[in-house]
């Protein structure tokens, strides 16, 4: 496992590396994170970032920016970006924050985005 400051990051094999926002986390700030983070996906040859929503409560036009950032930073790095294990009301919150398509893909857990093309 690596730390990022405010992430856990764990790789789980086939290129896969599983990140879990820790309670420090402010997707406030995404600069203190976006190169810190690109950094570590590099150096474990990550080909595709689950970003694990399950202690997240609720996503707002905020985290939902901070998303689309990490998106955009995985795109141009060749990496997939698939949210996984997002809550009902969650799900909810960001459906309202969104007014088009999300720039990442969903799953409803680790198992099915693994399996994602």
């Amino acid at each position: 496992m690596t730390m990022v400051r405010g992430m856990h990051l764990t790789p789980i094999g086939e290129g896969c590396v599983l990140l879990e926002p820790t309670d420090g986390f402010d997707p406030g700030d995404p600069d203190a994170y976006l190169i810190p983070l690109a950094g570590a996906l590099q150096r474990m040859r990550a080909r595709r970032l689950l970003y694990d929503l399950k202690n997240v409560p609720v996503i707002d036009s905020l985290y939902f920016a901070w998303l689309s950032s990490l998106a955009a930073m995985c795109r141009i790095s060749g990496i997939s970006m698939v949210v996984v294990s997002m809550r009902p009301a969650t799900a909810y919150a960001l459906a309202l924050t969104m007014k088009d398509q999300p720039p990442f893909d969903c799953a409803l857990d680790v198992n099915r985005a693994r399996s994602l093309p």
